[in-house]
């Protein structure tokens, strides 16, 4: 029986044996790079507890003995405006990963891009005058429109002061990569396969780990979300010098996890999803697991194609670690990923 550790102790220590080495050049911040902050991103499944995760990261690394000027914000944050994001589920009505926020495709790429970079100048503005730069950070209220949400007017954006040692950014679908087209064509084969053979299976917790998702929607469907990652890639992963992947031990625990956070929300407020509404909620998202998870399990994020060229490092072995967690959320071991 495997003992479990301490996960935040853990990822603590992946990012500070990071802070001396060095950093990303990003293609706008190639002149910064002694100034950039440690730019750390954290994936993980809905519900893995990333928010716990990131929440426990800014406390430790801020205390002492550490002291670092920690800042966090997520993927959620970098939402489309309602308004942009209405029009794209119209320009695309056939398109239902694309009905409402959530899947690659529905961020705000260049409001994301901006914050990166903003940060990087707060901290090279500050090395320079000698004194703290304040940063306004973007935010996104799922709230609004009747829960169909949109972005907070600027003028309510938090502002934070610079300079940072440690920027955490955080996601469900951080780090997943786009495939080729003869890749994409041959998972949705095998999806399809699935998905024929669940018709004489009656498990629906087997159906759930071994996928089927991605054949309930359009090859053009996947092509373009797929396509999308390629930008997210290029725009946002290149601000990245260190990567965490909560892992979890199947897909179905995914629909466990987030069945527990409805039923806090229950608790709570009174209100909230039916057990149904989470499985149709989450199965939405198992599109991009099912494509993409292995894959991050398996290759460093660091990797900028399959042939093993590398980005922005000349060692990459230990930049991306995997804490990989039982059904309970308890981290049971930790891989370097290659």
């Amino acid at each position: 029986m495997r003992t479990a550790v301490d996960k935040t102790a853990m990822v603590v220590q992946h990012i500070v044996r990071h802070l001396g080495q060095p950093r990303r050049a990003t293609q706008w911040g190639k002149d910064h790079v002694s100034t950039k902050p440690l730019i750390v991103g954290l994936s993980g499944p809905q519900g893995s507890g990333k928010t716990t995760m990131t929440r426990n990261l800014v406390k430790t690394l801020s205390g002492a003995p550490h002291n670092l000027r920690v800042f966090a914000f997520s993927m959620d944050d970098v939402y489309l405006p309602y308004e942009d994001q209405t029009r794209l589920s119209q320009q695309h009505p056939a398109n239902d990963l694309l009905a409402s926020r959530g899947l690659p495709g529905t961020h705000d790429i260049e409001l994301g891009t901006r914050t990166f970079q903003l940060l990087c100048e707060a901290n090279r503005l500050s090395k320079e005058k000698q004194q703290s730069v304040k940063v306004a950070v973007p935010s996104y209220d799922k709230s609004l429109h009747a829960g169909k949400g949109d972005q907070v007017p600027r003028a309510q954006w938090q502002l934070i002061q610079g300079p940072f040692d440690v920027v955490l950014f955080e996601g469900w679908s951080l780090g997943f990569k786009a495939v080729d087209q003869e890749r994409l064509e041959q998972l949705y084969k095998q999806s399809q396969e699935l998905r024929q053979q669940y018709s004489t299976v009656s498990n629906s917790t087997l159906q759930r780990d071994q996928g089927g998702y991605a054949a309930q929607h359009s090859l053009e469907s996947l092509e373009f979300v797929n396509e999308q990652l390629k930008v997210y890639e290029k725009e946002w992963y290149e601000y990245l010098d260190v990567f965490v992947h909560l892992s979890a031990p199947r897909l179905s625990t995914v629909f466990k996890w987030r069945q527990q956070q409805e039923t806090e929300l229950w608790k709570q407020r009174g209100s909230g999803m039916t057990d149904s509404q989470v499985v149709a909620f989450v199965e939405r998202f198992m599109v991009a697991y099912e494509l993409y998870l292995e894959r991050l399990k398996t290759e460093n994020v660091f990797n900028t194609n399959h042939n093993g060229a590398v980005s922005g490092y000349a060692d990459i072995s230990t930049r991306h670690l995997r804490v990989d967690l039982d059904e309970d959320r308890n981290a049971i071991g930790t891989t370097y990923v290659r």
